[in-house]
């Protein structure tokens, strides 16, 4: 269960810098942390937020004083479900003008992993993408930053009512699972996934020759052990499969990663999308949403 306490304001440490939270965003991975089910947090009393957005009140010994009153974006790990929390220096990244708090949590870790593992997979342009659970955090980042790449995106949903808005962010083709729709029947040069689940498998065999899958979660379900032997019926078609985390990429190219980013949404190439603003006081509800309702976009909290 998720309570809401009051805490002594905490002090940043050597290397730190103290954030007053305008914005904080909330992701399945938060979800897992409450269940008990990511490592990283585990034990019980910690403080959920991975990410947070707002204004730098204090800095902590051996960090530049000019970061006060800065505006910032923080990878925190931990804790950003509160009205300030503390990030390492090497962590915040400087927003630009026009790029609200809300847009940088709605941005944030979801467009870092949705780039870096794009990166990773080489897209180029002209390829062929698959992006599941399109209407998620990460979907929605991967289908715009493959549709600014170039390619020919296609987005699986869960809602034909999302299509208009899916195709107004660069994709070209939609498809509805609630209709039975899934991907099938074309093949694909990249596919990107968030959900895993039982049907992992299945779509490592639309990958087409030397195609890449970027395995960014299990939404869906951890799948079976099994699913994997598809890499082996598809063997002579040289698959790859990346199953990427932000935690495995250096906080230099990270940072320099978040700097473009929120320098493209600044210039209106890429979009935050948000879903609904929750109050702080109900982090309780915005969990509750993501897990029993279809959200479109990013869940954010405000202090």
């Amino acid at each position: 269960m998720l309570r809401v306490i009051d805490r002594a304001e905490p002090r940043p440490a050597p290397g730190q810098v103290l954030i007053q939270v305008e914005a904080a965003g909330v992701g399945y991975v938060d979800v897992m942390a409450r269940k008990g089910d990511y490592q990283p947090l585990s034990e019980p009393g910690f403080i959920p937020g991975v990410e947070a957005a707002g204004t730098v009140a204090a800095v902590g010994e051996g960090v530049d004083g000019h970061w006060v009153g800065q505006r910032v974006f923080a990878l925190t790990g931990r804790g950003a479900y509160a009205e300030s929390v503390v990030a390492g220096v090497r962590d915040i990244v400087r927003l630009p003008e026009g790029v609200s708090a809300a847009h940088a949590v709605a941005l944030g870790v979801n467009a870092l992993v949705a780039s870096l593992g794009l990166e990773r997979a080489n897209i180029k342009k002209g390829e062929r993408v698959l992006v599941r659970g399109a209407g998620g955090g990460i979907g929605l980042m991967a289908v715009q930053l493959a549709a600014l790449s170039g390619c020919e995106v296609t987005a699986i949903t869960s809602s034909p009512e999302r299509s208009d808005r899916l195709r107004d962010l660069g994709v070209a083709h939609v498809q509805d699972r609630t209709a039975g729709q899934d991907g099938s029947g074309n093949t694909y040069d990249i596919i990107v996934d968030p959900v895993a689940g039982a049907d992992l498998g299945r779509y490592i065999e639309m990958l087409r020759p030397n195609g890449r899958y970027l395995l960014f979660g299990a939404a869906g379900g951890v799948p079976a052990p099994d699913a994997f032997g598809s890499i082996m019926t598809t063997y002579h078609n040289s698959p790859t499969l990346f199953a990427f985390s932000l935690n495995s990429v250096d906080a230099d190219t990270v940072g320099a990663a978040a700097a473009e980013l929120f320098g493209q949404a600044a210039r209106g190439d890429l979009r935050a999308v948000i879903d609904e603003q929750v109050p702080l006081a109900e982090a309780h509800r915005a969990h509750e949403r993501l897990e029993s309702t279809p959200v479109f976009g990013k869940i954010t909290l405000r202090p």
